[in-house]
């Protein structure tokens, strides 16, 4: 900064010194021509007024300044009506003295030069020591000033990277001095914010330092603002499956692309798939006990140990990361290293930090759908209970008069179940009731509902059906998968059969909840009547 500072002030100097030198060296030309023209006047005046020119003009010869006189024809006149002969050191000039008679005047110029040449040298001579002078001034007035720009610039250089300790100090008073304190002041209160904002976020996500602390921090803390949004959006969704929606999106955010997302229900001690982009690489559904992750409850990562784990079939490196893993609910999101590696590494803590901020709402959420489940299904067979059909039938009343739609009833009733329970315990009856579900959900559609009505009956609402007869094909196919299928009971194999009542609204009743009741009297004719048959209501 003082070089570039003490190199201006000399070219301002030199420049300066150059026009003035010109500017003088033109005004004492100007003067001296001035003083020529008025000689050459009057030694034309003189010659005009005498009748003896040869003597004036020899006595003017001997003067000091003059080297020739003479008169010359118009026709020898040269173009200029001054001309130099800087070798034999003089100037001539002409001038009209009568008719076409000019006279030629040739002046000695030497000490015209040397008077000329001493000016410059003096104006030269002048101007360095005026640079010096000003130079040496400005040096010693200025370096104090210069010293501390120089030691701010050291000192942002090094805030730059994350060193908050460049202090600057100065032995000038006054403004400077209280520039310094101020810079000082500043400086102390940067670092001591800084140093709370970085406890803060690093405590928050675990990234390692880098050499440009200041952008770290301000990426992170985006990241940070980002997550505390994602939080405040997933906690007024509906349920989980809208939550692993929006964090399937933040993951492909970030540029991860080939990834798997499993959780596991820690109740009922089973994994399942969430989504998958890609490679899965491993069976996490079936072998999920046995996943390193899962069990260590700790983050995976093959590139720092190959093969850690035997599952992994496929060539590529991975990372493992559980989240949400006490409670009801456990995830793990397993990253396969194939493309982006260099970007994934980068943005593997702000991965790591959406993970662990939501974890606690991911939790939150299963577990009310889990305890809502619970509520509304039944716990051996899975199948919804009479508690959600009171809740739904409104719903499917309505829905099927707004669209002028049929809805079938099967009430169906297990044959002779009091005898299994008698003969080979309730275990046996569970698993004939299992059984009999399971055939349920093979024969209907994904519309139809399938409710555990109570005890060994069961009830199928087929939605949007045609007439009574497709209900009625429906049930015989029911009917006859349940007939053809054995139970091994203990080595014993059973095979049961069923009883099915048929009604359709709005066929055989005004009110679907009137239907269920229709259903129920035929159900109880088919049994009467020889059962494993089926019975549609009749009036």
């Amino acid at each position: 900064m003082k070089k570039k500072i003490l190199t201006i002030l000399a070219l301002i100097i030199i420049i300066s010194t150059f026009i003035r030198t010109v500017i003088i060296s033109y005004a004492f030309i100007s003067f001296s021509n001035k003083i020529v023209n008025n000689e050459a006047n009057l030694i034309k005046e003189l010659l005009l007024g005498v009748k003896e020119k040869e003597k004036l003009i020899h006595l003017i010869k001997k003067t000091k300044y003059i080297k020739e006189l003479s008169f010359i024809p118009k026709d020898k006149l040269p173009e200029k009506s001054t001309t130099y002969n800087i070798h034999e050191k003089s100037f001539t000039k002409y001038i009209h003295f009568q008719n076409d008679t000019y006279l030629k005047i040739t002046f000695k110029s030497e000490n015209y030069l040397k008077e000329v040449i001493e000016t410059l040298a003096s104006l030269i001579v002048l101007a360095f020591i005026s640079l010096i002078i000003i130079i040496a001034t400005v040096n010693y007035f200025l370096t104090p000033y210069l010293e501390i720009l120089e030691k701010v610039k050291k000192s942002t250089r090094q805030i730059l990277k994350g060193n908050f300790d460049g202090f600057i100090t100065t032995s000038l008073k006054g403004e400077a001095q209280e520039f310094v304190t101020s810079y000082n002041t500043f400086l102390q209160k940067l670092k001591e914010s800084f140093g709370v904002i970085e406890e803060k976020y690093t405590s928050l996500i675990e990234k390692e330092k880098t050499d440009d602390p200041l952008n770290d921090a301000k990426e992170t803390i985006e990241q940070l603002a980002n997550i505390f949004e994602f939080k405040k959006i997933i906690e007024d969704d509906k349920n989980i499956d809208d939550i692993f929606k929006r964090l399937i999106k933040v993951i492909n955010d970030f540029k991860i692309n080939n990834f798997a997302l499993y959780g596991v229900d820690n109740t009922e001690k089973r994994a399942f798939l969430i989504h998958t982009q890609g490679d899965k690489c491993c069976e996490f559904e079936k072998n999920y006990q046995e996943c390193r992750a899962f069990r260590l409850k700790e983050i995976i990562n093959s590139e720092e140990f190959k093969e850690v784990c035997q599952r992994h079939y496929c060539e590529n490196n991975y990372i493992c990361i559980p989240f949400s893993t006490k409670g009801n609910f456990s995830g793990i999101l397993k990253i396969n290293l194939t493309e982006n590696k260099k970007e994934i590494e980068k943005n593997l803590p702000y991965i790591k930090a959406y993970l662990k901020e939501i974890s606690a709402i991911i939790e939150a959420k299963y577990t009310l759908e889990l305890l809502h489940n619970q509520s509304i299904k039944d716990h051996l067979t899975d199948l919804f209970n009479r508690r959600h059909l009171d809740n739904i039938l409104p719903m499917i009343s309505a829905t099927a008069k707004r669209r002028n739609e049929k809805i079938g009833f099967l009430l169906i009733d297990m044959d002779h179940f009091k005898q299994v329970n008698d003969t080979y315990g309730h275990k046996a009856g569970d698993t004939v009731l299992k059984t009999l579900s399971e055939i349920l959900k093979k024969c209907t559609r994904n519309g139809d509902i399938i409710i555990r009505y109570g005890g060994e009956e069961f009830l199928v609402i087929l939605q949007n059906i045609k007439n009574c007869n497709e209900a009625y094909l429906i049930a015989e196919k029911i009917r006859k998968e349940i007939q053809n299928t054995p139970i091994d009971i203990q080595g014993t194999v059973l095979n049961k059969t069923i009883s099915i009542g048929v009604s359709v609204y709005p066929n055989h009743c005004k009110e679907p909840k009137e239907c269920i009741k229709l259903a129920d009297e035929a159900l109880y004719k088919a049994k009467k009547s020889g059962r494993n048959k089926i019975v549609i209501y009749s009036s």
